[in-house]
């Protein structure tokens, strides 16, 4: 935060560029970071393969405009950096977070002429968990009309869909769920998902006995990310009998008649937006895990 801070700060007062460099093992044999076209700002750090693409996301979009990272000395820890490289890559840092290996290429790529980016107070993008922070962080770097961002397979975020052919509503997938991502709606009937909760993790995949459920790794930048939203109806019934969405009797409202006031009252206060294109998913139930 320091860091970010003192980064845009600079940058608002003198329109320079702002370039972090982080190292573990000083580069050997490096002449000053210097450069004309920016301020370079060397930080030397414990445990390269702790820097996620959390931290990177925060720096790019609060501060710096690029940032030079050295690529750690095992092979194993090199793959998770550029995992995180190239998820900071596709969330809107394109370009401006690059892995060095020595001095010479350290020294090759300050060179090059660097114009600065707009940023944001770090104090706005570094709000609830790390995961928020990221989300906050690619939607201040990517355009405003940016919605649902494609993902590399290894990626944390991202969606699950569900075969209502096939799910038979037994709720495996809600309690074994570990952010409280999937739930029941009260009438139990319908699976809930919020997609900001959502890491991927697919112990709701592994569980399901109908092999009904998939995930699509990628980043929902629209308010309807963070809200509940309705997956699936109960697919699988017993012959002749109606689904409970039809049945009467109490707690078997209609969604759409509950939606519908909901939908309307958030759409006057402007959020969320028209196009969000998500139907409330009302009476949510978690499994209350802490």
């Amino acid at each position: 935060m320091a860091l970010c801070q003192a980064a845009h700060e600079r940058k608002q007062t003198s329109g320079r560029a702002q370039i972090l460099v982080l190292y573990e093992v000083e580069p050997a044999g490096r002449e000053p970071l210097e450069t004309g076209q920016g301020d370079v700002i060397p930080v030397a750090v414990c445990g390269l393969e702790k820097i996620t693409h959390a931290d990177l996301l925060h720096g790019l979009a609060s501060g710096f405009d690029v940032i030079h990272m050295q690529a750690c000395s095992s092979p194993a820890a090199v793959q998770h950096q550029q995992q995180e490289v190239e998820l900071v890559q596709v969330l809107g840092g394109s370009g401006r977070i690059l892995l060095f290996d020595g001095a010479a290429s350290l020294m090759r790529r300050l060179a090059a002429g660097i114009f600065p980016f707009p940023s944001v107070a770090p104090e706005v993008l570094a709000v609830g968990s790390r995961r928020d922070t990221a989300r906050a962080s690619a939607a201040a770097l990517l355009p405003a009309s940016a919605g649902r961002i494609g993902l590399p397979e290894q990626a944390p975020y991202g969606a699950i869909s569900v075969d209502e052919s096939s799910c038979n509503n037994c709720s495996s997938c809600v309690w074994v769920c570990p952010s409280d991502a999937l739930s029941l709606t009260e009438n139990g009937c319908e699976l809930s998902f919020v997609e900001s909760l959502c890491f991927q993790c697919g112990l709701c995949i592994s569980i399901c006995p109908q092999r009904a459920l998939s995930m699509a790794p990628g980043m929902d930048l629209s308010a309807s990310a963070v809200l509940p939203q309705r997956l699936a109806g109960q697919a699988a019934h017993a012959e002749g009998t109606a689904p409970p969405a039809a049945a009467a009797g109490p707690g078997s409202e209609d969604t759409a008649a509950i939606a519908a006031p909901l939908a309307a009252g958030a759409a006057g206060a402007g959020f969320p937006p028209a196009d969000a294109g998500f139907s409330f998913a009302p009476g949510t139930r978690h499994t209350g895990r802490v």
